[in-house]
């Protein structure tokens, strides 16, 4: 079965005329007819459309079967180097910080309560830039994020996790102020992935979101 064929059954399965299915999906009735004869072709917008409105893959839509989707992985979430020489900055400023204050204190005449107290408070600050620090180390490698025709694997600090599109639920991203990078979080039924810290962060989404329409089950 052709395009226009299926386009055909798919406006009739509906109980659509013409100018009803051409309306829907914002395109001229003679648009719908010259599709159905094969005179004419819906561009991929078009098709997009078509997919979300009635409910179907653009795999079946295009005749992609499973033979012909391929398993290669394709790199394309990279890991952003600046975030390790950041938060290594912080943590040696922070460190610098504490240390300079435990030796100003001595001598002077400091309570030991508000020594405990304020020592608390840096090393709270350092831990949680010390985490930060590790997380933008780890996992070691320059590519966190790679996606085939079924899926996505990814690297976490918990190990290479292979996640089938079909389970995914949604992706969010949180930039760190105006960098085009940070974290990505995949959503799926059982568990949530972070992937941080990613290069191009929107870039990449946008990449994964259309990898994800031209491969809907």
């Amino acid at each position: 079965m052709d395009l226009g064929e299926k386009i055909m059954k798919i406006r009739e399965e509906n109980n659509l005329t013409q100018e009803e299915m051409a309306a829907r999906i914002y395109v001229t009735r003679q648009a719908v007819s010259k599709w159905e004869r094969g005179l004419a072709y819906p561009s991929l917008d078009v098709l997009r459309l078509i997919s979300r409105e009635f409910g179907i893959s653009m795999n079946e839509l295009l005749g992609v079967g499973e033979s012909t989707k391929s398993k290669e992985y394709k790199a394309i979430g990279f890991k952003h180097p600046a975030f390790a020489l950041l938060y290594g900055a912080m943590f040696l400023f922070v460190g610098g910080v504490d240390a300079a204050f435990n030796v100003v204190s001595i001598g002077s005449h400091v309570e030991l309560w508000e020594l405990v107290f304020y020592n608390l408070i840096l090393f709270f600050v350092l831990a949680c830039v010390a985490s930060q620090f590790v997380k933008s180390l780890f996992p070691v490698g320059r590519v966190l994020l790679e996606y085939n025709d079924f899926g996505l694997r990814l690297k976490t600090l918990t190990g290479t996790k292979v996640i089938p599109f079909q389970k995914i639920v949604s992706l969010e991203v949180k930039t760190h102020g105006n960098w085009n990078a940070g974290r990505l979080t995949v959503r799926t039924f059982e568990e949530n992935y972070a992937v941080y810290p990613l290069k191009d962060l929107n870039q990449v989404k946008t990449v994964v979101d259309e990898v994800r329409l031209l491969n809907r089950y």
